[in-house]
């Protein structure tokens, strides 16, 4: 059944910080978030002060903080200066650096065992490392290097961890998805969602749209897309869209597109498949949706107040933080 508390959904607490906080996790069981920014550097938000501020503590990398994982007391970043970096959360320092692609690294993904980490790259490789030691497991491709029809690089723009941590799945600008096995490397899937993107626009030699975030159900038979949709005049009103596909048959099986001129930026998943969360980055500050996975519905539709660009939910789904455009927010699903 789902939740009826979402009538309730309210920020509850804001931090303002000048730029743009584009990267987020959260310790587990904690209201303590790490925030990579763009100015460089990693931030720390303790949530659960009464007054919470953002304080600078990491700084290593020499371009923008694009993703953010925390296993155990190592927080692990990723950089469009194309490294990987662990820091000691408790000693404050830095463990590791790891000249780990050749291009600039847009997401990075962890399995529920926390023992292997995933990276997208616009190198157009998604890459499996040891999450403790840094070491390389498996390098995976498949992807085109240049989109079809346009004289214009690719990008790899996501990656995702099946539940059971059996696959691994990344998506492109041409919104190709592939999915592979983690243990072996072999490629079970591969489907277009041609929806996000049409190969007969070419304004500007290059498209607009796209897919920009993903995420397994929780039972790891569907994986939901997000991003916006492709149209002739998508940067004026080209809509949010969500699509979700039996990713063993590629059938798509949900389709829901929202609101003009923006573009889902992340995309969160409830445990029991109760909602999904998708929430906007480009575009404009839109509205944050919790949507029915199983239906092409909207269940609850609230103002985001910023363009988010990563957002983390906590373990009992009661509470979720956005950060973006200026702010980080934290959000409570009151009982």
């Amino acid at each position: 059944m789902l939740a009826p508390n979402l009538d309730r959904v309210r920020i509850s607490k804001t931090v303002t910080h000048p730029g743009d906080f584009l990267s987020v996790a959260r310790e587990p069981n904690s209201e303590r978030l790490w925030v990579g920014h763009t100015d460089f550097k990693i931030y720390t938000i303790d949530f659960a002060a009464a007054k919470p501020t953002a304080t600078a503590i990491f700084e290593g990398h020499n371009s923008y903080v694009s993703a953010l994982r925390v296993i155990g007391g190592m927080l692990i970043s990723a950089s469009w200066d194309r490294k990987l970096m662990w820091w000691d959360i408790q000693n404050r320092r830095q463990v590791r650096t790891v000249e780990a692609h050749e291009l600039w690294i847009r997401q990075l993904a962890i399995n529920t065992a926390q023992t292997l980490l995933a990276t997208a790259s616009d190198d157009m490789t998604c890459k499996l490392w040891d999450a403790q030691s840094g070491r390389l497991v498996r390098q995976l491709g498949g992807f085109e290097e240049r989109l079809p029809r346009y004289d214009y690089p690719n990008k790899l723009f996501a990656c995702a961890f099946s539940p059971d941590g059996r696959h691994i799945a990344a998506t492109d600008e041409a919104c190709r998805v592939l999915v592979w096995e983690t243990e072996s490397g072999r490629e079970t899937a591969r489907f277009d969602a041609m929806g996000f993107f049409k190969a007969d626009w070419d304004r500007n030699n290059h498209p607009y749209g796209g897919i920009r975030c993903m995420a397994f159900s929780p039972d790891g038979r569907s994986l939901a897309l997000a991003g916006m949709e492709n149209t002739d005049v998508a940067i004026i009103n080209g809509k949010a869209m969500v699509q979700i596909f039996d990713w063993q048959t590629r059938q798509k099986n949900y389709e829901l597109k929202l609101g003009s001129n923006i573009q889902f930026e992340c995309l969160a998943s409830h445990p029991q498949a109760e909602w999904l969360l998708a929430a906007p980055g480009a575009g404009g500050a839109g509205a944050l949706y919790f949507l029915n996975s199983a239906q092409p519905r909207v269940i609850k539709e609230t103002p985001a107040t910023m363009q988010t660009f990563a957002m983390t939910v906590n373990e009992a789904s009661d509470a979720f933080y956005t950060v973006g455009r200026g702010k980080a927010l934290r959000w409570e699903i009151p009982a």
